[in-house]
């Protein structure tokens, strides 16, 4: 294992996950529930996680 580059600038509610290869998936945020909308693997799209209350969240 080496080192990885990866940022997540924030554009309003979207979320750009960014990687040393460019741009790998765009993730709209609309209060506890995220939405993965874009994504370089095309298999990875649809709901992304909702935050629960406490400790819990769920991921799809």
């Amino acid at each position: 294992m080496g080192l990885r580059y990866t940022r997540r600038p924030r554009y309003g509610p979207f979320h750009l996950n960014i990687s040393e290869q460019g741009v790998s998936s765009v993730t709209l945020k609309l209060g506890r529930v995220s939405w993965r909308v874009w994504s370089r693997d095309r298999r990875r799209r649809g709901l992304s996680s909702v935050d629960l209350p406490g400790p819990f969240s769920y991921r799809r």
